[in-house]
């Protein structure tokens, strides 16, 4: 199959923002922040939008800016160079035909591109100028991999100056995962541990050392804190199942992501290990260990490096017999098949460090996010 099958849809397909493909039914967005909401400070000042790549990234020609009917949308400046957004990393499985559609306004031009990566080659699917005009227009497409591609990549360039907003980007066959949460985590019957911190932890359960601070601003309430060699940990045996697992929290870091010293966020010490952290070198990961080897690690290259401190990030981790998956503030960072995997963890469960502030952790029994990948 070409990879130059991208074609405009007509906009009777299509319903509202709730996107449907004839009888595949409502779009599911593969994108955790298209409408720009999750922000936080930019390295050149103003916010810029999370989950997002931006090109180039201490640029101050890409921010979030308040809609005039309310809401957020990212401005583009192209003066000079040309910025540009980026959400790459999607995997692809199966052969379903995927919806883009997104807003934009203002005197410049929006330029998208839908990239598929085949045997390790990019090429184009979509590369389109929608006409530009004062008012907000909305612009419908799709694209069709071809069955031998592996990866997805969408990319918004802005040339003058233009907006855009509510970028969907999916397809009916995948989970609405709603990521990150909107509301505080509960418990249910597959959870194993669950801490919102609003009452402190109970001494027979939980060993602290050193400055513990249970009651720190949090991300709902109260958060957990620790100062410099501070100690929280608890049982691995009693709430971590080696089998399937997913691990979720808000973190919010107090130091910058580019600090040369790793921070583990939750993390099991030892030969039966598991370690979900922002390591020294700015990367953010997720690893199980086995007989004092890595049995899989999962990462974000560089991911944390340019974080600002002072932002809460949902993190989630998930784990089975045939799939590693991580996930920052909604996206999918990496993926790996499951291979020497740990038959158990022991014995500690180390939650939180110094530098950090961590609220509403909850750890299951099983997997509860999943984004498909081919095998």
């Amino acid at each position: 199959m070409s990879m130059q099958t991208a074609h405009r849809v007509s906009a009777l397909v299509w319903i509202c923002l709730g996107l449907s493909l004839g009888a595949q039914g409502p779009v599911i967005n593969a994108l955790p922040n298209g409408g720009f909401e999750l922000v936080e400070p930019g390295p050149a000042g103003p916010l810029i939008p999370r989950a997002w790549t931006l090109r180039p990234p201490d640029t101050d020609q890409l921010t979030v800016t308040s809609r005039e009917d309310g809401g957020r949308c990212l401005k583009m400046t192209g003066n000079g160079v040309i910025p540009a957004i980026r959400y790459d990393g999607l995997p692809l499985a199966g052969t379903a035909t995927w919806a883009l559609a997104f807003e934009s306004r203002g005197e410049g031009a929006v330029r998208v591109q839908v990239h598929a990566c085949d045997d390790k080659a990019w090429g184009i699917l979509l590369d389109e100028t929608p006409e530009s005009a004062p008012d907000w227009r909305r612009h419908r497409f799709a694209v069709t991999p071809p069955t031998t591609a592996s990866e997805l990549r969408i990319q918004f360039a802005g040339k003058g100056t233009a907006y855009l907003d509510n970028v969907v980007f999916g397809h009916a066959a995948l989970p609405a995962l709603d990521l990150p949460p909107a509301t505080p985590l509960t418990r249910d019957s597959d959870t194993l541990l669950l801490l919102d911190f609003e009452t402190d932890l109970d001494p027979f359960q939980f060993f602290t050392k050193g400055e513990v601070n249970q009651a720190a601003p949090g991300r709902y309430g109260r958060g957990l804190r620790q100062g410099a060699g501070a100690y929280v940990a608890t049982s691995a045996e009693d709430f971590l199942d080696a089998r399937a697992g997913t691990i979720e929290l808000w973190v919010k870091l107090l130091v910058p992501g580019s600090e040369r010293v790793g921070r583990p966020i939750v993390s099991v010490p030892g030969m039966r290990g598991l370690s979900l952290c922002r390591d020294q070198y700015g990367h953010f990961s997720f690893s199980l260990q086995r007989h004092w080897g890595t049995g899989v690690r999962i990462w974000g290259e560089g991911y944390a490096r340019t974080w600002e401190p002072g932002v809460w990030r949902h993190v989630a981790a998930c784990w089975d017999q045939d799939l590693v998956q991580l996930w920052v503030d909604g996206r999918l960072l990496d993926s790996a098949p499951a291979v020497n995997l740990p038959d158990s963890f022991g014995p500690e469960l180390r939650l939180g460090a110094p530098g950090m502030v961590i609220d509403s952790l909850r750890i299951s029994r099983t997997v509860r996010y999943r984004f498909p990948v081919a095998h």
